[in-house]
């Protein structure tokens, strides 16, 4: 089996694209993979963080959502996007 990581890009909860990510993962499911979902639009992913601070090591620590989103990324054998597309291209929250 593959573990499956779902992105969904939309902020609406409840949308076609929530609608498309469910279908997809209880298709998955029932073939025996694991899936997580990791709902982008919903998250805060800034280019300079939030929150940042530095380490004793000297280093600049930012604190927003990727810290949770990173290890899935890594983690995962196959990552599926669902999501509107805004002028022929994915939501701001799904390309940060």
């Amino acid at each position: 089996s593959k573990k499956i990581l779902v992105l969904t890009g939309s902020s609406r909860k409840g949308g076609n694209s929530d609608l498309l990510a469910d279908a997809f993962t209880k298709g998955a499911k029932e073939a025996g993979h694991p899936v997580t979902r990791f709902e982008c639009g919903h998250k805060i992913f800034s280019p300079v963080g939030h929150v940042m601070h530095a380490t004793q090591r000297g280093r600049i620590v930012f604190e927003d959502d990727f810290n949770e989103l990173a290890p899935l990324l890594l983690d995962s054998d196959m990552i599926v996007f669902a999501t509107p597309l805004y002028w022929y291209s994915f939501p701001a929250a799904l390309k940060a």
